[in-house]
């Protein structure tokens, strides 16, 4: 971020200036690919072309050819794999996992050729070179060419290297185990199987041993990485903390929305937003939220220049957690409104096609269970109900609006000086005056928002109850006539919606009283040495270190606790089942061992150990050797291997964009190479200027294409560069089996790619295609099922919930955890329309299983948080009222969620007679015994009531919402007639 862009920034800091009734209107925008002209993401351009220019000037230098080798163009390869497109630590580590593997591949490779070599007798090895001198006196052909052929091959040889590689492509290069397991071992596992497949092709027809051979591709590779770890400190170089401090600028810029969206719903209400435009704003905030965790690790070892030191930045993490759950937590409401409601058109759709006469009628699943919901539907609908939201949310958003623009001043003030000290670093400083008058107007706005703060539960609870002034009699008692008690839920709706914007302005104060304390302490720019380095310092010498600004804690949420974590995890996996007979050890071991090699892990590494195989045999045959060489068919090897993908529906994708990607390449390797040399054999200067440009363009697609393209652009980028590469060796420095140049370079490689892939489809089917389906709906099994230890946590802890304040932190980053592996399915779900399977799970089914489970993690995990905060009075009042701790209800409810779980795991149908709708009872138990009074609902602490309320029927309804949806995909069983009177006539 240049100083001229951060002088652009719009300032903020007058409550007044953020304009939550009317926002503004959004900008027409470019599409995603090309929405990236800014400085940022410019500079990273930058640095990334540059790096894979250098790289393939390594191609043209004839020296420098000469030294590294035919395989050059490697370095550019390894490059698109790995761009310097982030801070130079995180460069460092993704370089050293590539290293290892590479490593571990060259090791395991010398280790299997001595002992191949070891296989074959010196007798019979010089009986075979003898008779290779004399074929090549009697045909005239090269010694060097009858070996390519394979006229040294030796099945004892051959099988040696077959059975070593292949047992380190299972274990290692099980892309599986890696892949899965392992995401960010993925570069060593890739690396480490194209070094395996060098001696794998090239080992068996050697005579002798040759521990050097995989050096053609380690030095390019090595170089590579050099170069782009010199681009990464020598070009606009970037630490964690001006990464962290970007992300979290996008992260509170992102909330501003939830605010907006907020004021927007209560002026327009009962007229809603879409459920998709709340559900992707929830999910905009998560996705950004889920790019800054994970640079926070590497900010303990960061060296940076700036205001603000890596342990400052660090304090502003749970500030900024704290607001996003708080803005998540109010779009949640709205979004369960919207849910709601066409959860509530649904069941009305649906009692009205099954009750049709005829060929009308159509099946439809659950008929008891919607039976029963639709009296709640129909209830929730009374003109009451609605009248009486419609004049909480109406009085709500007269008194609303100051703390929510207050609200959003102060997230703007943050944002605002967040990207002032991130974009300010080396030049253009603000001046002592300018940098204090900023920091005096942000004290303004925090303090206004307090003042607002102070005033908003008294004026809000004041409007609420005067809108709903005849629900109660002179003395304040409640009036108990039938026709008011449809109307208390509508004012608990309104303490609802105002609990949640008390805290998000809450969130709001400490994330900018946070803001202010940096900007007074922290006045001058200095270089920030990695804080665990200079707390070791000044443990061993005796100094003090400087202190990082702690943000005060709130004095009702505490800081985490590892402590407080472990124990928490510890009460989850107290609740899991244990077996009260334990298997035999020796049956226990051969069954785990037949789980690991039958699972899709298992079966995953042992499809890339048959594509491997397959792919690599034409090597070592007498009789196919030689071509296998001419053709460069260790490429094909590569393609088999890595065209296995886990799943049938990625192996789809898959096949579909990396032949897109590779026409792509090629086309743009042609038209670099035919314009840097012409009709010539290659000009190293116009070759060097046309790949500047190419690199430009792989690069920009390299880093903004959206992520299920990554892999085409990586083949499209390997193509080009074996274009160029190969077209300029042939040329200037030939060799056995160059393949040309231009058109036919690029002809071969596509030829290449569609016998890899063919191999790897062919693989894909054995013993049966695995199903991305079946993998996403056990992933939902087991989160909920995590969800279940979390309810039964709850509830074994209720009686002391009041010890577990320092559990609200860990609770808070587990909902956001599994939000997070919730979001991660959007991709595989939305490949399912790809995959040919027989599972009833298809991508509709799976995206509304995701949605309910979501809002079940959601919902519980407030309920949880709420219930500690909560009074003892009231936290017995809501037990007595919501029967959670009712035996038959808890029964019930763990009934169903373990009968859901097994059902995502197994696809087996449901049976027909379930004890739902769960919510209905506890509606029906609620009223029976609420009653309050006037000087009861002001108290504050009335407003945490509601929402624990509001949660927990939430929760209840998901899994209601949950039963029906997974009855429509599997079916049901068991069938129980929906009238069983006819069994006391027959006694």
């Amino acid at each position: 971020m240049s100083d001229s862009d951060a002088s652009k920034e719009p300032r903020a800091s007058a409550p007044q200036a953020h304009n939550v009734q009317n926002p503004p209107k959004p900008k027409r925008r470019l599409p995603g690919l090309l929405d990236h002209f800014n400085a940022r993401d410019l500079k990273t351009l930058c640095r990334c072309s540059m790096a894979f220019w250098v790289a393939s000037l390594l191609i043209f230098i004839d020296k420098a050819l000469l030294d590294i080798g035919k395989a050059a163009f490697f370095g550019c390869i390894v490059l698109l794999f790995l761009p310097p497109s982030g801070v130079v630590l995180t460069f460092i580590l993704s370089s050293m996992t590539m290293l290892i593997g590479m490593a571990i591949g060259w090791a395991w490779g010398v280790i299997t050729m001595k002992a191949a070599q070891a296989t074959r007798p010196t007798s019979a090895l010089n009986a075979r070179l003898l008779a290779l001198q004399k074929e090549a006196k009697s045909t005239g052909t090269s010694a060097q060419v009858l070996v390519y052929q394979g006229f040294l091959l030796d099945n004892r040889v051959t099988v040696t290297f077959f059975m070593m590689l292949g047992l380190l492509i299972y274990l290692l290069e099980d892309q599986a185990r890696l892949r899965i397991k392992f995401p960010k071992l993925i570069l060593t596992s890739i690396f480490g199987s194209i070094i395996i497949d060098i001696f794998l092709t090239s080992g068996p027809i050697l005579p002798a041993f040759n521990g050097t051979i995989a050096a053609t591709l380690i030095k390019p590779a090595a170089a590579a990485i050099a170069i782009g770890l010199a681009c990464s400190i020598l070009i606009f170089p970037e630490s964690t903390s001006h990464l962290v401090l970007d992300d979290m600028h996008r992260v509170v810029t992102a909330m501003s929305g939830s605010l907006e969206s907020a004021m927007a719903f209560l002026i327009s209400y009962p007229e809603v937003h879409e459920a998709e435009q709340l559900q992707s704003q929830k999910l905009r905030l998560i996705a950004a939220w889920s790019k800054v965790e994970p640079s926070m690790t590497f900010l303990q070892f960061d060296t940076s220049y700036g205001q603000w030191s890596p342990e400052d930045i660090v304090a502003l993490k749970e500030p900024v957690k704290l607001a996003l759950i708080a803005s998540l937590n109010l779009l949640d409401l709205q979004y369960l409104h919207v849910r709601f409601r066409d959860r509530g058109d649904t069941l009305l759709s649906d009692s009205d096609g099954a009750q049709g006469d005829g060929a009308v009628a159509k099946h439809v699943h659950g008929k008891h269970q919607i039976k029963e919901s639709l009296n709640l539907v129909r209830a929730i609908r009374q003109p009451e109900i609605q009248t009486s939201v419609v004049r909480s949310y109406q009085a709500l958003a007269d008194t609303s609006k100051p703390i929510l623009q207050a609200a959003g001043a102060a997230l703007d003030a943050f944002a605002y000086s967040v990207r002032q000290s991130n974009s300010r670093r080396w030049y253009g400083n603000l001046s002592g005056g300018a940098a204090l008058k900023d920091h005096q107007e942000h004290v303004a706005v925090l303090e206004q928002l307090r003042e607002e703060m102070a005033k908003y539960p008294a004026a809000a609870n004041a409007a609420l109850l005067v809108s709903h002034e005849d629900l109660f009699a002179a003395d304040g008692t409640f009036r108990h006539e039938s026709a008011n008690l449809p109307q208390l839920s509508g004012l608990f709706v309104g303490f609802n919606f105002e609990e949640r914007i008390v805290r998000v302005a809450a969130a709001a104060e400490r994330a900018l009283t946070a803001i202010t304390m940096l900007e007074k302490e922290r006045t001058s720019r200095r270089i920030w040495f990695p804080f665990g380095l200079r707390n070791f310092v000044s443990w061993a010498f005796g100094t003090s270190s400087t202190p990082s600004l702690v943000v005060p804690a709130s004095t009702e949420i505490p800081q985490i606790d590892k402590k407080a974590l472990k124990q928490l995890r510890k009460r989850m996996k107290s609740g899991r089942v244990v077996p009260a007979r334990r298997r035999n050890r020796v049956a226990a071991l051969i069954l785990g061992v037949g789980h690991w090699i039958s699972s899709d892990e298992g079966l995953f590494g042992f499809r890339v150990l048959l594509a491997t195989v397959v792919a690599a045999v034409i090597a070592v045959t007498s009789t196919t050797a030689g071509f296998f060489a001419r053709e460069k068919g260790i490429w094909a090897v590569i393609m088999a291997q890595t065209g296995v993908m886990p799943y049938m529906a990625d192996f789809t994708v898959g096949l579909v964009s990396r032949v897109g990607g590779t026409i792509l390449g090629g086309v743009l390797g042609m038209i670099g190479w035919y314009i840097g040399s012409g009709n010539g054999p290659g000009n190293s200067y116009g070759l060097a200027a046309s790949t500047a440009v190419v690199g430009i363009i792989l690069m920009w697609l390299r880093l903004f294409a959206p992520p299920p393209f990554q892999q085409a652009v990586i083949l499209a980028g390997a193509t080009a560069a074996l274009v160029f590469g190969y077209g300029f060796i042939d040329t200037h420095n030939p060799g056995y089996g160059n393949p040309g140049i231009g058109y036919e370079v690029f002809w071969r490689r596509t030829l290449l790619v569609l016998v890899g892939f063919a191999i790897s489809f062919i693989i894909s089917c054995i013993p049966w295609p695995s199903s991305s389906s079946r993998f996403i709906a056990r992933s939902l099994s087991n989160v909920l099922h995590a969800e279940t230890d979390h309810y039964a946590v709850l509830l074994t802890s209720w009686r002391t919930l009041g010890e577990d304040r320092q559990l609200i932190p860990v609770i808070g980053d587990a909902t956001i955890h599994i939000s997070e592996t919730l979001a991660a399915l959007n991709g595989p779900i939305g490949g399912l329309k790809f995959e040919f399977s027989s599972s009833v799970f298809d991508r509709q089914t799976c995206s509304r299983i995701k949605s309910s489970i979501g809002l079940i993690n959601e919902s519980l995990a407030r309920l949880h948080i709420r219930a500690i905060l909560l009074p003892p009075n009231l936290r017995a009042r809501f037990e007595q009222s919501s029967g959670i701790l009712d035996d038959f209800f808890i029964g019930d409810t763990m009934a169903v969620l373990s009968i859901l779980v097994q059902t995502l795991r197994t696809g087996d149908a449901l049976p027909s007679r379930l004890p739902t709708p769960l919510m209905k009872r506890t509606l029906e138990k609620g009223s029976q015994v609420e009653s309050f009074t006037r000087e009861m609902l002001q108290d504050e602490a009335v407003r945490g009531y509601c929402v624990a309320m509001s949660a927990y029927l939430a929760f209840l309804s998901s899994i209601d919402e949950l039963v029906l949806i997974l009855k429509s995909a599997s079916g049901e069983a068991h069938h129980v007639p929906e009238d069983l009177a006819y069994f006391d006539k027959m006694a």
